[in-house]
């Protein structure tokens, strides 16, 4: 295995301008919209639009065609969705204020409607990635090194300790574009501090490389959180609780946060580096608590499982 520098790349892949990096960090942008496409909530979003089956954009105040986009199937309330489903997200293309967001079954390998949750990570100071299917990084200002050691086996080096930290990974492509029959995505903690284990597999099982954005969240002022198989909480900022709320491989959870996160954006990804079984995982408010997540993970046949998840919010 040999680490990709950064010495590799080009000043101007790294490099943002001043006027991009402050609209960056200014603004937190981010979107939750229903099935239909309509916008139900966002900062920095101006509209949302349902192109096709399954197939969305998603327009901005700003550009952020050099931005790191996380997005996760999830009900604009709290209600469910209720079935294996994966986003996969790119670059608007012709617009660089908007995403490019498609929402698959994975049980049947089809574009179908889903309510999704959208952040996105910009600016010099964030710590994200977007990486090629060949393990290449194709931006991340706080990323010294990556590594594809093997079929759908990503590492990514960050110039600092992300131990204690929530990560959470889309699979999408680079720039403009789409990624045809999309498979899932882990993360995971490496021994190395400073790396973060992404692992990508077919919707069948087999491990496959794929491209995919990656975002790191940490500090105490962000809500966050890592939560174990059985619902108990590994790490994250501002948490009250957490618990699993289903018996064995009910694939159900809650997480409390100390606010209301009702008016906010929920991403999630599986935490398990090494699995064969491709698992998809979904989110909404919890019914009946404002301050509270529901995490629903599927397997890609469509029945529910458990899994340790990270959790990662935007208000």
């Amino acid at each position: 295995m040999s680490w990709k520098s950064l010495r590799n790349i080009s000043l101007a892949a790294l490099v943002f301008t001043p006027m991009l990096s402050a609209a960056a960090t200014a603004l937190p942008k981010w979107v939750v919209f229903n099935s239909a496409g309509t916008l139900a909530r966002g900062a920095g979003a101006t509209a949302t639009a349902n192109l096709s089956t399954g197939t969305y954009q998603a327009t901005f105040l700003s550009d952020i065609s050099r931005c790191a986009y996380i997005a996760t199937p999830g009900d604009v309330g709290a209600g469910a969705v209720s079935g294996p489903v994966v986003a996969t997200v790119a670059t608007r293309a012709g617009n660089p204020n908007a995403l490019f967001l498609q929402t698959w079954n994975q049980s049947t390998g089809a574009l179908e409607n889903d309510p999704l949750h959208v952040i996105t990570y910009c600016g010099n100071q964030e710590l994200y990635a977007v990486v090629d299917a060949n393990g290449v990084l194709a931006r991340g200002p706080t990323v010294t090194g990556t590594a594809h050691p093997g079929v759908g086996h990503y590492k990514i080096k960050f110039n600092q300790d992300v131990s204690r930290c929530a990560y959470t990974a889309t699979i999408g492509t680079i720039s403009a574009g789409s990624v045809p029959n999309p498979g899932v995505i882990t993360v995971q903690r490496n021994a190395n501090p400073n790396v973060v284990f992404v692992r990508t597999y077919s919707r069948t099982g087999p491990a496959a490389d794929f491209p995919f954005h990656i975002a790191v969240n940490c500090g105490g002022t962000k809500l966050l959180a890592t939560i174990r198989v059985d619902g108990t909480k590994a790490r994250g900022a501002n948490v009250v609780s957490a618990s699993k709320l289903s018996g064995p491989d009910g694939g159900t959870y809650q997480v409390i946060f100390n606010r209301t996160v009702a008016g906010c954006a929920y991403t999630a990804s599986i935490n398990i580096g090494l699995t064969t079984i491709p698992v998809t995982i979904t989110t909404a408010t919890r019914a009946g608590n404002s301050n509270g997540v529901f995490i629903f993970i599927h397997k890609t046949d469509g029945s529910t499982f458990d899994d340790p998840f990270h959790l990662a919010l935007a208000c």
